[in-house]
């Protein structure tokens, strides 16, 4: 209920009203005149000359009353659309109040109208009033330095409100006004310059330009921008929409903040806005029509109101009904409104449109976070991920203009910004109904619907009412806790009833909000560095937490008159402009009030501070005559709420008592006592206030939650008070060393106790940030369930969790010491004023205090759970059982905080009582803050097992290792590497317990059974808290765990660290042991051994050497990868760590001048077999056997000058007999030494037919000495073309070539022996390998799609059929697919090594027949293996001809299965030899091609013999269509001559056979097409048709591409249609070839 007094005075107040149901919220009295503004919005008005309790209401159709003052005589009140009216006392002759920016005049002489001002709330005193905008500025009025306009001159009056540009960059949170002075609330932020400098370096200045003139226009790259007040229509993202063409233009540039209002004198600006200048619109606040004469819109106002704003005579808060004509014209005006301002009329239209404009946006994952431009205008809650993405896509779109990047993103962000408090999910406030749009406008009427009134009737037990805030601040808070329940911010939100849980990270973000909210609220000076998430960072925000922080800071600002102190300056001088009442800063200031000549200020713990005149002793200081500097007012309970009268002071304590200074209390004229006059039974809510009215709430309460409020205030107090004057002049003493003077150092100086110290004290400003918010949190009226020691109890639980660590660190190694003068000092200051909040503590020691100060948090902790249990067991209050619920999870979290606050306090204390008996030798090397003592053998006795008689062994059990005391030394033994395991009793060894650790295994006898069973679980119990992730439930800890270890004594491993999995003790699993020389090892372990995929690097004089690959029993074996320090790089088999097998090595760079290439067989390190060495910079490739890194056997040699040469070579020389060819066509048969040089005897042959034979000497690049004979060849005798007949015979045979590649993939199938062949354990063997294969590539976090299918055995049957051979080609196409497939590693390999042996710049056309034999040979051997697993597979030389059901026919033989693979990666290199082989060939083909393919198509043809009938046209005769079609080219048989260019892009003879008989099959489709399909062929007919197309096919290598199909196709596949068919294809290349005459003779 509400009680209203007047006649403040009188002891008994004679003029009371009880009003039911509805709550006064704002309160103003001047001459016994007071206004009431309801919550409601209603409007009322009361005069001490009517009759008692008449209150009269002024009916304001569709607006709501938000705010309400008397000034000179008028009533001036707020409408919550931001409108200002005004009305005489009476409440008639109501007028609109204009607040309007200055006009703005650019630089070419164009003026523009300034933008109108919402206004949320107003304070007036004798002279001046203060209008506060929504956007937080002062709009000030009329005279005297309470304006804050740098003057006191009396005779400026400012007869249009003007701004007060003081506050600009600052946040206005509320203002008061006193008789002749002002107060403001303020909060500033802290800007980051060096990001604001870089942001808007090179923006330009758009001060000077309007938005109407054209010259502006194209100066600023025509950016019309608009504000959120304009009553123009605007889309949702800010931009303009024309509404019509009689529709004036309302738009303003928002990037121009308005001049300065008023000039230095205070005297009105030459821009100010007169009444006479403004718009005829701007006093129009019922429509947003515009009336085209404004004479009839005056009349039309003035009408309106005369009829709609009555005043009520009832006794009651009911407001006279409207007659029929004026809901008539109600309607028409909303009506009219509703169709010209806004082109959304709902939320759900606002949705629509939204996503309709932004679907294409909202494909963009979640999780964006805030952009800085958010976080530089100070928006701290989360933003959902529509938002982001309208800002970011907005932002990028505005960028593709250039003169628009600078201003444009800013200022488009800050439209989306005021967007998504609009319709994100996250804002609280907007009621149902209600037009979210932002294109409404704040003036029209049809945008002051009767919106949903707030529940006024009275909560039952659940909520707890204390309305201590101002308006415009505990909205703020409000809506702050409203963001707080929402998802996106962390916090749990209700969804039905049930509790949305969250993770760690939200809870940890949540926390972070709660303690940054706090900060701000306490504005603590709390800052060496670091912020609240100092200990919160995860490893992702590292970098967003960097940035300087934005955390705003909250101030007292006065100014006015001084002349009784009432400014809290310090003195009684005047202030023309604002002045920061700096004692206030840092103390939480949430309310100030004003009288008179007084002011007081309400902090968030409930303290209250007075300053001003006190002749009335309305300060309830005492008897002094005024107070220049704020006073606390020593009060036994917190207090919730404050208001203040002329000359009197008003509080509401938590206790619902009503406290008041001045002649209330008769008698008492300096105290701040209860009122007497309230009914001891009444809980007083808050309390209004003004001139002699008296008004206060007064509601049911919970005794227990009010008890619980004020005991938190106090709390609060105290940290703050701590906070504030001990941790930060402790935390300031921490930077200086111990002892200085003797350059010693002590213990409490290490850095370990220091940082230990420093943070604990930023754990304590953490936890008084916390609570500062969940007082915050409490104001207003909270049900039970929003109490945050309820709805953030996991938050609380994180914060104060942290502390209780920090506080128990410090405790167990040092306790509460102060250390030094300086600390004790300001600990003695301390004392003095902790001994007016909490008087115990006079008889404690200043330890004893510091240690009270810093445990009370603990101690608050139980009281927590003691409150909740009191609310779980409490009688007299009903809870819905989803609260109920709520509170007992919320009381088990925090039963199980206080049982781990008392363990780990008890634990820290018996911990620093062992430091402190022991010496100090061991208490500094072994005292650790995270560190406690748990069990010693000294109290209770343990042993090793077999100790001499006089040895002396103890053991101390410390939180983290365990310690092996023996005489003076002493062994740790890390926790995390220990297991442990009772041994059975057996006759010689009784009561034992055996310890394993990396390196030792120790065995411990107790002398008792049960003293074996306590230390056995202490020992487990710590060991389990050691390692991550283990549960407390758990009854041992595991076997198998991840932890760090440093070796010691290990002969293998000394001093290296280990860090990974371990099982009893051994290494394994995957894990990283590093040595301090700098060797490293990454992989798998077994048995502490490597095995399994692993790295290793080990550092040498020429670099790293990094070993990568597959160990097995601490060598690396199978496939790996070597790569030396010199850059060298081995890749392929290895065994026992050294290259085995086949491989390949890199040596040097490209551009050096030891460059090579080797790809062959080794053993054992060496290259050992065949092999392949490209000497890059050599310019020479080697072909041949290899033994000990030698040339030792066969082998043959190509260089870059077109040398080839073939022998033996013996120790890296070539000697004996050999075979030399030259790029001429000579070759030489003979004698050959080292480097390919001539060394006796030997036969050259020229290519003309010439023989020299005798003794050759020397090189043939330098110089041959010749003693031989020389044979001339005959006349007759044709130009030798063939090799000789030693070619080939010197060099290796296909059969010894790459047979490592083979074997390493047999023994991967388990095949001992071509002979021995069992198809089931071959794919036993291959199921195996391929499920290694899965398990290495699941631990490098790889795909699995590349074994996908490959697990599964095809279906096989005896015999081959058409369906059977489709699996088996779908199953060889994924295994031949994949290098994980022994087949796919196989072909791979090949693959490298016949690239590396034919490929590159040293390719020679004499290793085409080697290359054509590998193929061979590689097919053959491939398809042996095949065969293994498909045993229904023809043998090798044999086929089977399969039928589909389709009469599709398929030759199946082992070209059919391999080639497909096998011929598309070796065809370029390939492709190249046989180029080089018939290079002179093709060169003749093609130059008499060009010269043919010159001719049309008439002339080509019967050059080439084609009959008529297959060109001419029917009907016509030879000599008109030689005329008609002489000049046509490329006509004739197109789709022929398109499938036969195809031939050069396929790859097998099959597919290359295939494109030709396409083209015969279009051939004949066109002659068939012009003579009919029953024409025969002849070869007379068809080959000169055929010749035609191959011509104008221009294939430039036709002879190469024939003879590679010649060397590799089937035999089958030569006989028969296609047989006949590549026979017509090769006569008519040498057709062509060979052809003497041209076509023009």
């Amino acid at each position: 209920m509400m009680a209203v007094c007047h006649g403040r005075r009188k002891k008994h107040p004679q003029q009371i009203l009880i009003v039911p149901q509805e709550r006064v919220v704002r309160c103003a009295s001047s001459a016994g005149n007071t206004v009431l503004v309801t919550v409601s919005g209603k409007l009322f008005l009361s005069s001490q000359n009517e009759d008692s309790g008449a209150l009269k209401g002024i009916d304001l159709p569709g607006a709501h009353v938000q705010d309400a003052t008397i000034y000179r005589g008028e009533i001036i009140f707020v409408a919550d659309t931001g409108e200002v009216f005004c009305c005489k006392l009476d409440g008639s002759d109501i007028r609109v109040v204009n607040i309007e920016e200055p006009r703005k005049t650019c630089s070419h002489g164009q003026e523009e109208r300034g933008r109108r001002v919402r206004i949320s709330q107003v304070a007036s005193g004798q002279d001046h009033i203060l209008y506060l905008s929504n956007k937080n500025e002062i709009w000030v009025q009329g005279c005297g330095p309470a304006l804050g306009l740098f003057t006191n001159k009396v005779e400026n009056e400012i007869t249009n409100p003007v701004r007060l540009d003081f506050f600009q960059g600052r946040k206005v949170l509320q203002v008061d006004a006193g008789g002749f002075f002002s107060v403001a609330l303020v909060e500033e932020i802290k800007e980051d310059t060096s990001e604001k400098d870089s942001d808007f370096k090179g923006e330009t200045d758009l001060d000077s330009y309007v938005r109407t003139c054209d010259h502006c226009r194209v100066e600023t790259g025509d950016r019309v921008l608009f504000d959120d007040t304009d009553d123009a229509v605007k889309c949702p993202l800010g931009l303009g929409i024309t509404k019509g063409c009689n529709t004036p233009d309302r738009k303003s540039d928002i990037l121009s903040p308005a001049l300065s209002s008023v000039n230095l004198d205070g005297r009105s600006s030459q821009n100010s806005v007169a009444p006479e200048e403004l718009d005829a619109t701007d006093g129009f606040p019922c429509s947003g029509v515009y009336p085209k004469d404004d004479n009839e819109k005056r009349t039309k106002d003035d009408d309106f109101y005369k009829r709609k704003h009555k005043v009520s005579d009832c006794s009651d808060f009911e407001v006279v009904d409207c007659n029929e004509q004026d809901r008539k014209d109600l309607e028409n005006v909303d009506s009219d409104s509703v169709s010209g301002s806004s082109i959304f009329i709902n939320t759900d239209a606002a949705r629509q449109f939204i996503s309709k404009q932004l679907s294409w946006m909202t494909s963009k994952s979640e999780g964006e976070g805030e952009d800085e431009v958010y976080r530089s205008v100070g928006y701290r809650y989360p933003i959902d991920s529509a938002t982001v993405l309208i800002k970011e896509n907005v932002a990028s779109a505005a960028s593709s203009a250039a003169s628009l990047v600078a201003t444009g993103v800013k200022t488009v962000s800050d439209k989306v910004g005021q967007l998504s408090r609009h319709f994100s999910s996250s804002e609280g406030g907007i009621l149902e109904g209600e037009d979210i749009s932002p294109d409404a406008d704040p003036f029209s009427m049809e945008d002051m619907p009767r919106r949903i009134a707030l529940d006024t009737s009275m909560i039952r037990s659940e909520s707890c009412d204390t309305r201590s805030l101002p308006r415009t601040l505990s909205g703020d808070l409000r809506n702050e806790k409203s963001h707080t329940r929402t998802a996106s911010g962390g916090f749990a939100r209700m969804e039905g009833n049930s509790l949305v849980e969250r993770g760690p990270k939200q809870v940890e973000e949540t926390a972070t909000q709660m303690m940054e909210g706090g900060r701000a609220v306490i504005n603590s000076e709390f800052d060496q560095g670091y912020g609240p998430r100092e200990w919160l960072i995860l490893e992702e925000d590292q970098e967003e937490t960097s940035a300087t922080s934005l955390t705003p800071q909250t101030g007292v600002w006065t100014w006015g008159s001084g002349n009784k102190g009432q400014l809290g300056l310090g003195d009684n001088n005047h202030r023309t402009s604002p002045c920061n009442v700096i004692p206030l800063n840092h103390q939480g200031i949430i309310k100030v009030v004003c009288g008179s000549h007084h002011a007081a200020a309400l902090t968030i713990d409930g303290q209250i501070y007075s300053w001003g005149d006190n002749a009335s002793g309305q300060l309830g200081v005492g008897s002094i005559g005024f107070s220049s500097s704020p006073k606390v007012l020593i009060i036994m309970d917190a207090v919730q709420d404050i208001a203040a009268g002329n000359d009197y002071t008003l509080a509401v304590s938590l206790k619902g008592k009503l406290l008041c200074t001045d002649q209330i209390k008769e008698g008492k004229t300096s105290d701040l006592e209860e009122m007497g006059d309230i009914d001891e039974n009444l809980y007083v809510c808050s309390v209004l206030c003004s001139d002699d009215s008296l008004i206060y709430t007064v509601d049911s309460c919970v005794d227990e939650v009010k008890s619980f409020q004020q005991e938190e205030a106090l709390y609060l107090t105290v940290l703050k008070m701590a906070g504030e004057n001990l941790i930060n002049p402790l935390m300031t003493s921490l930077n200086t060393p111990g002892n200085a003077k003797n350059g010693t150092t002590s213990f409490h100086d290490k850095n370990e106790i220091v940082e230990c110290k420093r943070a604990l004290f930023e754990a304590y400003m953490n936890l008084l940030w916390v609570v500062a918010y969940m007082i915050k949190s409490m104001t207003g009226r909270v049900p039970i369930i929003d109490l945050p020691v309820i709805s953030n109890v996991e938050e609380l639980k994180t914060v104060y969790g942290n502390y209780i660590s920090k506080v128990c660190d410090v405790l167990a190694v040092t306790g509460f010491i102060l250390v030094g003068k300086d600390a004790t000092a300001t600990m003695e200051k301390f004392r003095l004023l902790l001994l007016n909040l909490v008087p115990s503590i006079s008889s404690k020691t200043n330890n004893e205090t510091l240690s009270f100060v810093l445990l009370q948090p603990l101690e608050r902790i139980h009281q927590y759970e003691k409150f909740l249990s009191v609310l779980q067991s409490s009688e007299k209050m009903f809870h819905s059982p989803f609260t109920q619920n709520r509170i007992f999870i919320a009381s088990a979290y925090w039963r199980q905080l206080s049982n781990r606050a008392n363990k780990e306090k008890m634990e820290a204390e018996v911990t620093r009582s062992y430091w402190e008996s022991s010496s100090s030798r061991f208490y500094e090397a072994l005292a650790l803050p995270s560190r406690r003592v748990l069990r010693d053998s000294r109290v209770h006795a343990i042993t090793v097992y077999n100790a001499g008689r006089f040895s002396s062994h103890s053991f101390l059990l410390l939180s983290d290792t365990l310690v092996h005391c023996h005489y003076t030394t002493y062994t740790l033994y890390p926790l995390s590497t220990m297991w442990v395991e009772t041994v059975p009793n057996t006759s010689t060894l009784q009561n034992a317990i055996q310890l394993t650790t990396p390196e030792d295994t120790i065995t411990l006898v107790c002398q008792v059974s049960q003293e074996k069973s306590l230390w056995s679980y202490s020992l487990q119990e710590a060991i389990k808290k050691n390692i991550p992730g283990v549960s407390e439930m758990m009854r041992s800890p595991p076997l198998v765990r991840t932890a760090e270890y440093t070796f010691t004594k290990h002969p293998q491993y000394k001093d290296a660290t280990y860090k990974g999995q371990w099982f009893c003790g051994k290494l394994h699993g995957e894990g990283t042991l590093e040595w301090k020389d700098g060797r490293r090892y990454e992989g798998q372990f077994r048995q502490s051994i490597f095995h399994g995929p692993g790295r290793k690097e080990v550092p040498g004089s020429d670099g790293v050497t990094i070993y990568e690959g597959t160990w097995v029993s601490g060598k690396l074996e199978g496939r790996g990868v070597i790569k030396y320090g010199n850059k060298d790089i081995y890749s392929g088999f290895l065994k026992d760590g050294q290259p085995h097998g086949h491989g390949e090595l890199k040596k040097g760079q490209f551009s050096s001048q030891a460059a090579s290439v080797y790809t062959g067989e080794w053993s054992n390190g060496s290259r050992h077999g065949y092999g392949v060495l490209d000497d890059i910079a050599q310019g020479e490739k080697f072909l041949g056997m290899w033994q000990n890194n030698q040339r030792q056997g066969p082998g043959m040699v190509v260089t870059m000058n077109g040398v080839y040469y073939e022998g033996t070579f013996s120790q890296n020389k070539l000697s004996g007999f050999g075979l030399m060819m030259f790029e001429d066509g000579t070759h030489y048969e003979g004698e050959l030494g080292s480097g390919g040089t001539f060394s006796g005897k030997g036969v050259l042959k020229y290519p003309g037919g010439d023989v020299l034979e005798g003794t050759f000497t020397g090189s043939w690049a330098v110089g041959v000495k010749v003693n031989a004979m020389l044979h001339r060849a005959g006349p007759m005798q044709e130009e030798v073309t063939q090799p000789p007949s030693s070619f080939g015979k010197l060099s290796v045979s296909v059969s010894q070539k790459w047979v490592a590649i083979f074997r390493h993939c047999e023994e991967q199938l388990s095949i001992s022996s071509m002979e021995n062949k069992e198809t089931s354990k071959v794919w036993e063997a291959l199921a195996a390998h391929l499920n290694t294969e899965k398990l290495a590539l699941q631990r490098l976090g790889g795909s699995l799609e590349a074994l996908d299918g490959l697990d599964r055995i095809p279906d096989q049957k005896d015999d081959l059929t058409w369906d059977g051979f489709q699996d088996l080609q779908s199953y060889l196409n994924k295994a031949f697919d994949s290098r994980l497939h022994p087949l796919g590693h196989l072909l791979k390999s090949l693959v490298d090594a016949f690239r590396a042996t034919y490929g590159g710049v040293v390719a020679h056309p004499c290793l085409l027949q080697y290359a054509v034999d590998e193929v061979r040979s590689f097919t053959s051997r491939l398809y042996s293996l095949v065969c293994i697993l498909f045993p229904s597979l023809p043998g090798e030389g044999s086929n089977i001809l399969l039928q589909s059901p389709d009469e599709e026919e398929v030759v199946v033989t082992a070209a059919t299965v391999v080639h497909p693979w096998l011929l598309p990666h070796v065809y370029s290199p390939l492709s190249t030899l046989y180029v080089l082989q018939h290079q002179k060939e093709d060169t003749e083909y093609w130059n008499r091609l060009l010269k043919w393919n010159r001719q049309s198509d008439i002339a080509l043809m019967t050059f080439l013999g084609v009959d008529v009938k297959f060109w001419l046209p029917e009907g016509g005769s030879i000599v008109e269509s030689s005329h008609a079609l002489g000049s046509i080219k490329d006509h004739h048989f197109t789709d022929a001559v398109d499938t036969l260019q195809l031939l050069s892009t396929s790859f097998t003879p099959q597919d290359k056979l295939a494109l030709i008989h396409s083209t015969f099959q279009q051939v004949n489709k066109s002659v068939a097409n012009k003579l009919g399909t029953n024409f025969l062929w002849c070869m007379d007919d068809l080959f000169p048709v055929f010749q035609y197309v191959v011509v104008r096919s221009r294939i430039q290598h036709l002879g190469a591409e024939i003879e590679l199909i010649e060397d590799l196709l089937d035999p089958h596949l030569q006989l028969g249609e296609l047989g006949i068919m590549f026979t017509t294809l090769k006569a008519c290349y040498y057709q062509i070839q060979n052809e003497k005459m041209n076509v023009a003779s």
